[in-house]
Order: C-alpha cells, then sequence, then structure tokens
C-alpha cells in the first residue's frame, strides 16, 4: 500500500464521531435557540469504502410547537489523510454560507481531528444545483413558465409540491412534482445527478423509444424523458404508475419480473443505439481486486475467499472466448422494474453502455439470489427464475453468444459482497461470505439445462 493511503483515522474512531450520539449533538447545536427540537433519530443507511472513504445517513424529526419537519443529514469521513485533504478542500468551495438546515441550506461543518464533515439535504457537494431543484419557487419558474425564478411568496403558488422520493449522496437524488391543475393533479419525476448525465440518459432512453417501436408491442417499456434543465443538472420524465417490484421471490410480479427483463433486454441488445461507456471484463476484475484489498481491513476471511475468487475469474476469462459486444443497460437487477396492472417499466439508464452479451444477464441473475432467504422456497424460486429468464432471451435471440455467462454471474455475487462489506449492515459478514462461497460455485456450474 502506498504510504499517501495509510489511514490515519481508524474505523472506531470513524464510527464514534459520526454514530447517533454524536449526531444527535451536533444537531442539537445547530437548532440552538430556533425552538425546534429533536423528536427522533435514526441511521437509515451507511457505506463503508476504505482506506477512503466513509458515507452515513440519518434521518431526524424535529418538532416546533405544532410544526414537525423531517431532515436528512448526511455524515462524510475519509480516513487517509490525502483522502481528507481533497474532500475538505471540495466541500469549502462548495460551501457559500453557514450551516441552517431551518432558515436555509444545510452547508457543511467540517472536524479535522476526526476527518469527517456532517451536512443536510439538499445541500450536496457532487450536485451543486440539487438545492434549486428542491425549492419550490425555483422549480415554480421551471414547470409552470413564471420565469427563471417566481416570486418567493410560496403561499401565492400551493399548486407545486416537490417530494423527496430517494437521495443517495454524491451520487443521485430523485424528487416527484406535483401541480395542481384544472384538470387535477398533475405528477413528473426529476432526478438530479453530478455533471451532464442526465443528458446523457435522456438521449439514451430517446433512441430506446424508437428501436422498441420496431419490435412486437409490450416488449420494453419506459419512461418518457421531459426534458434537461442544465443549470440544475435536472432530468424530467413522466410519472408511470404502479410501485417498484419488491424482493419477495415467492410473489407473482417478482416470478413475472424475470421474463419482462429478458424482453426488455433482448430489445436493448437489438437497438443499436450508441453510448459512450464501454464495460470491460479486465477492467470489472480490476474492481474485484481491489475490493479484495479493502476486504482485509474489516473482513480477514473475506478477504481471502474474494482474492482466490478473483483467481479464478482471471483464469476462466483467459480461457474463454469473447462474446458480442452490444447496447446493454449496465444495471439490470428486478428492483429496476415497476409493475402495474400486468405491465413492467423499466428504468434508471443512468449505467447504460456498450459490454459483452452476459453482462446483464449475469447481473440479473446474480441479484435473484435472496440475502436473507426466508425459507428454502424462496432459494428454490430464485433457481427458477433464473431459469424461464436465461430460456426466454434465448428464445428472442437464439443465436446470442453466453459462453461467459458463468464469469459474470460470479463477478455480480462478488460485487454483490462488496455492496453488503459497504453497508456495514448487522450481519453483513455472513451474508458476504455466501456470497463469495456461491460465486465459486456459479463459476464452474453449468448453465441450466433448461434453456
Amino acid at each position: 500500500m502506498l504510504k499517501s493511503e495509510t489511514p490515519t483515522v481508524s474505523l472506531v474512531t470513524m464510527l464514534e464521531a459520526t454514530d447517533e450520539p454524536a449526531v444527535g449533538d451536533f444537531v442539537a447545536d445547530v437548532l440552538g435557540e430556533s425552538g425546534w427540537q429533536i423528536e427522533s433519530l435514526r441511521k437509515r443507511s451507511s457505506r463503508l469504502s476504505p482506506p477512503d472513504g466513509y458515507w452515513a445517513m440519518y434521518e431526524i424529526a424535529i418538532r416546533k410547537d405544532e410544526q414537525e419537519r423531517s431532515l436528512r443529514l448526511v455524515a462524510r469521513g475519509a480516513f487517509s489523510r490525502d483522502a481528507w485533504d481533497e474532500l475538505s478542500a471540495r466541500l469549502v468551495r462548495h460551501t457559500n454560507g453557514p450551516c441552517d438546515p431551518i432558515g436555509g441550506i444545510g452547508f457543511p461543518r467540517l472536524f479535522h481531528e476526526s476527518q469527517h464533515a456532517f451536512w443536510f439535504y439538499p445541500f450536496d457537494p457532487a450536485m451543486p444545483g440539487l438545492p434549486s431543484a428542491s425549492d419550490p419557487a425555483t422549480m415554480a419558474g421551471v414547470l409552470l413558465g413564471l420565469g427563471a425564478r417566481a416570486p418567493r411568496d410560496l403561499e401565492a403558488y400551493p399548486q407545486i409540491e416537490i417530494e423527496r422520493v430517494r437521495y443517495t449522496p454524491e451520487i443521485g437524488a430523485i424528487l416527484r412534482y406535483t401541480m395542481q391543475t384544472s384538470a387535477g393533479p398533475l405528477t413528473v419525476y426529476g432526478k438530479v445527478q453530478p455533471g451532464d448525465r442526465g443528458l446523457r440518459a435522456q438521449r439514451i432512453v430517446e433512441g430506446l423509444w424508437e428501436a422498441s417501436t420496431a419490435q412486437p408491442q409490450g416488449l420494453l417499456r419506459l419512461p418518457r424523458p421531459l426534458g434537461w434543465i442544465e443549470q440544475y443538472g435536472l432530468l424530467l420524465k413522466e410519472s408511470i404508475p404502479g410501485e417498484p417490484v419488491g424482493s419477495d421471490r415467492m410473489s407473482e410480479e417478482f416470478q413475472n419480473a424475470g421474463i419482462a427483463a429478458a424482453e426488455a433486454l433482448a430489445v436493448i441488445h437489438e437497438s443499436g443505439v450508441e453510448t459512450d461507456i464501454e464495460i470491460w471484463l479486465e477492467n470489472e476484475l480490476d474492481r474485484l481486486e481491489r475490493v479484495a484489498d479493502q476486504f482485509a481491513y474489516v473482513h480477514p476471511d473475506g478477504h481471502f475467499l474474494l482474492s482466490d475468487l478473483t483467481t479464478h475469474l482471471r483464469n476462466r476469462a483467459r480461457i474463454s472466448m469473447d462474446e458480442e459486444w452490444l447496447p446493454t443497460h449496465g444495471d439490470l437487477k428486478y428492483d429496476q422494474f415497476v409493475y402495474h396492472e400486468g405491465t413492467f417499466t423499466l428504468l434508471d439508464f443512468d449505467y447504460f453502455a456498450v459490454a459483452e452479451t452476459s453482462y446483464d444477464l449475469g447481473k440479473y441473475c446474480g441479484y435473484l439470489v435472496p440475502s436473507a432467504p426466508a425459507s428454502w422456497e424462496d432459494t428454490v424460486a430464485a433457481e427458477q427464475i433464473r431459469a424461464r429468464f436465461l430460456r426466454r432471451y434465448l428464445e428472442l435471440r437464439p443465436h446470442a453468444t453466453i459462453q461467459r455467462f458463468p464469469i459474470y454471474e460470479a463477478l455480480t455475487l462478488g460485487l454483490r459482497a462488496m455492496t453488503f462489506m459497504w453497508a456495514q449492515r448487522s450481519g453483513w459478514q455472513r451474508i458476504a461470505e455466501t456470497f463469495l462461497v456461491m460465486a465459486h460455485e456459479r463459476l464452474y456450474s453449468r448453465i441450466p439445462e433448461t434453456i
């Protein structure tokens, strides 16, 4: 390991500096004499990426007399000195005022000794347009045609409501905009991302819309993009009815999503949509190798299993034939589908790329494996869905090259182990080991005979 990567803050110190008591003390200090009091505080998520990064997000309910509000606080840390110097400089560049989540913006507050910072949504150093995209007056100007900025009198614009659907620090935020019209409520969705990722996604989806019209109706359904707001990094999309497919392997929608995924992927693979990103197997294996080094910090047994898996993956890749390169979704999983009255709509084309045929086939199957099966029936159901998914795909593309499918499925299972390491949820070590053992088994197993 390079000297500059040597941690200067331990994991124990980082967790203590960003745990619930520390966050509670910080929030109480920020609220000060405002009259707002903390009602409840809980950690919603965390992510660990040693030696450089740690993220945690907290949900905080506060009250003042009869008023209630919900805040999102982000704890962001860096273990190495170089990483902290880079992070703190970036946060300072984007800080334009005090940390005021009540009357303004919750800009970062830095703690150099423990190498961490706190900030409140909608501030985000990677998405400077997020506060504007979350502001009703600003979005009134965008959505209702009131000019670049509407008057600040929000009482004049009760017809616009903004709901935070999902926020992942430094990665993206999904917002729901609801407008009252003479015909009733009108809902559109917005996604804020770093840089011009939204513009890229808009162009990809427009290309897929054209491609889907040349295929049998219903094989690929996706939400239509409505517009790109460059200054906020905001992509607007139409609202679609339904709910995301859940994780219950025994449910009808989960099982049918496998068929929908095969059909959607077949259309995408035949679409010819161009993109500027390529996914190389060698790069994915390098990524997995770097993760193995991270496991050494927190799970020595996992480090051994993952290092061994990487070696076997490289050996199999070296002797296998290359596959056809095709446009692909890049993140095909069951929860990327919205289910409504028998139809499935595919979401999220942020990772759209060109890759070998089996890349998304392996990813979808790798995510069918339950992390916490309720019973043996969940595992059996996942195996059956896997076989139906592959069978349906090959019905639509019988000449597809899938000789590297076992490699990509095992790779996905290894990356899922990485995800649980990052999240640091209770019992993650056991889950990570299970995925790594299964990855070894999948790598040397035959593709289901049922296809």
